[in-house]
């Protein structure tokens, strides 16, 4: 078995006296899609905002290819890192949120070279060519010149998932990519996210959309009170779930599997 692209340990994460994450154990191997489901209130968007230190943990440790996340060796003794030093490694991971936070003011192509430009320095030139290509990808290489007031919301999503790839990340994040559209557009982000898997994009996703998980993932874990409950194969856990409160869950949200 290889080493994991992302490990870890003992996370927990609390607000106050509120303890959201209880101790979360996991590893996610390369050009694996690891999707996480559970009722609201489960810790999973917390789970995913404190893998790239979006929200600091409480205690534990996370690695991306054996690298602490937030922190860095000094000595023998792990320190946290500047504002700077974690916002390099930030690049390391693409992120989409459940809104699509577009530039308002900027076409499609413009919000999608901003980082590329800004952060990473490239020429306009070359972070133009290479935005077209992930506008291409997304399915909108002829909106590249769209106001986002102009597309629809499936669209500004697939932007906002083009300027993620933009910045060249080596694991992808979805925090419930698909829970602020209509019906009727979830299918093309899901496309879109369902493409990024055949073509070997490492990812972790925060979803509803249990088909999605059923279909495209390669583990599901089901979260509860800020613990992993059960986990495994996503066909296992969704039509033969072992765990009492797997199986509550599942009955309320997808009847057919249970």
């Amino acid at each position: 078995m290889t080493e994991p692209l992302l490990k870890v340990e003992r996370l927990r994460k609390s607000f106050g006296s509120n303890e959201v994450l209880a101790g979360i154990d996991l590893e996610v191997h390369e050009r694996d899609v690891m999707c996480i489901v559970g009722p609201s209130g489960s810790g999973k968007s917390t789970l995913l905002r404190c893998l790239n230190h979006l929200e600091k943990p409480t205690s534990g440790i996370i690695f991306l290819r054996g690298e602490p996340i937030g922190l860095r060796w000094k000595g023998n003794r792990l320190h946290e890192m500047t504002f700077d030093e974690l916002s390099r490694q930030r690049r390391r991971m693409g992120m989409v949120f459940q809104g699509f936070h577009l530039f308002p003011h900027k076409t499609a192509l413009e919000n999608v070279t901003e980082a590329p430009i800004i952060v990473k320095g490239l020429r306009p030139d070359v972070a133009r060519a290479e935005a077209m290509e992930m506008l291409e990808k997304v399915g909108l290489a002829d909106r590249a010149d769209y106001f986002p007031r102009q597309l629809s919301g499936g669209q500004q999503q697939r932007v906002a998932i083009a300027r993620s790839l933009a910045m060249k990340p080596e694991l992808m994040l979805f925090d419930e990519p698909t829970s602020s559209l209509d019906p009727e557009l979830v299918g093309e982000v899901l496309a879109t996210m369902r493409q990024l898997a055949d073509e070997g994009m490492t990812m972790v996703v925060v979803t509803h959309e249990m088909l999605f998980a059923r279909d495209v993932a390669d583990h599901l874990i089901f979260m509860d009170g800020g613990v992993i409950v059960e986990q495994g194969d996503p066909k296992q856990v969704l039509t033969r779930p072992r765990h009492e409160r797997t199986q509550s869950f599942l009955a309320r949200v997808l009847p057919e599997a249970v």
